[in-house]
């Protein structure tokens, strides 16, 4: 299993959107946003999409370079056509507006279509704690890529939509929630069958409704379905399903779960909220401080070495990834070799 810089990497996944004719400050955005999901331990969203990015670009369904418009706008709202340009850029561009109208008159909210794949939504709501604000975000995909059951139901009717929530803290990280909606992300099942593991019960069913643990049950064939989050309790994640498609798919007009698309990719809604127009930044992040020393006193549970915070496992990773390099799987290393060599990118 090779391990590799995140600056390697990123060398990697530039060198191979630049060779299909991606503009080059829009490859090395793209390939940082997918090296820093490795680092922070999202290799779902990592490097193992460089190859899958290459193929929607040479099969026409990514058109970097891509001009983007606002279709309509008010003082705190956007409508942003993405294009179909790449999808972070697109994202970076909305947070970007959004946080602008955000400092102008206290919130920002913009929605994206015609996008494709943005990759973690995490790192668009933690712009706007960079910036001394609150983002918030979740995205569908476009009415397409069905993959979740409802709760109680087999056949698959959503995508896995993921949601992020960002705060400054006055601490080294921000708080910082992203999850899917799903028990888990396509994604992490696509890795366990990389790496040949089995999952966490209450995560997928094979075709007929039975609960498994096999990653294979669910590509099939015939199709298995990701359960919503929640395990038992699945019905908040379904809630949860349930809004994300209203914010992100029938809002911002990319389309829902149910209707005719040929776009594949992510309608987004995304949201600044300005602290300082509710209370300053240091009265609000030193009470932030307090419910953090407050939350860590709790009494732990057998087994427990330590209460972590939301985005604390993410910035540790980080840090220990930044000193020790990322790991690629050997059947994803071999996929980016084969890619490149077609490419005649040297690795």
């Amino acid at each position: 299993m090779p391990v590799l810089t995140a600056q390697q990497l990123q060398e990697i996944g530039t060198a191979l959107f630049d060779a299909v004719g991606s503009p080059h400050d829009e490859s090395t955005w793209v390939a940082e946003t997918l090296v820093r999901a490795n680092l922070v331990g999202h290799d779902s969203h990592g490097v193992v999409r460089f190859t899958q990015y290459v193929n929607h670009v040479r099969n026409g369904e990514v058109h970097p370079g891509a001009d983007m418009k606002i279709e309509h706008e008010t003082p705190t709202t956007a409508v942003l056509n993405a294009n179909l340009g790449w999808g972070q850029v697109a994202a970076r561009e909305a947070m970007r507006i959004a946080i602008d109208k955000a400092s102008q008159h206290s919130l920002g909210a913009v929605v994206v279509q015609n996008c494709p794949h943005i990759g973690r939504l995490g790192e668009y709501v933690e712009m706007a704690a960079r910036e001394g604000m609150i983002g918030l975000a979740v995205v569908n995909s476009h009415g397409g890529g069905e993959a979740v059951a409802p709760w109680g139901g087999i056949d698959r009717r959503f995508t896995p939509n993921p949601i992020a929530f960002a705060a400054p803290s006055g601490l080294d990280y921000p708080i910082l929630m992203d999850i899917t909606t799903s028990s888990v992300p396509e994604g992490k099942v696509r890795v366990a069958r990389h790496r040949g593991e089995q999952l966490p019960a209450d995560c997928i069913i094979d075709a007929d409704g039975n609960p498994t643990t096999d990653p294979a049950a669910f590509y099939g064939p015939p199709l298995g379905a990701l359960l919503p989050l929640g395990g038992v309790l699945g019905h908040k994640g379904y809630g949860l399903i349930m809004m994300t498609e209203l914010l992100g798919g029938i809002l911002s007009g990319a389309g829902a779960s149910g209707e005719p698309t040929e776009s594949k990719g992510n309608g987004l809604f995304i949201q600044a909220i300005d602290i300082k127009a509710f209370t300053t930044m240091d009265a609000f992040q030193e009470r932030v401080r307090n419910l953090v020393g407050f939350v860590k006193t709790s009494r732990r549970r057998p087994g427990v070495e330590e209460i972590l915070l939301p985005g604390e496992p993410e910035y540790r990773t980080a840090q220990q990834r930044s000193r020790d390099g990322i790991q690629v799987e050997a059947s994803i290393w071999d996929e980016i070799q084969a890619q490149a060599d077609a490419l005649s990118v040297r690795l």
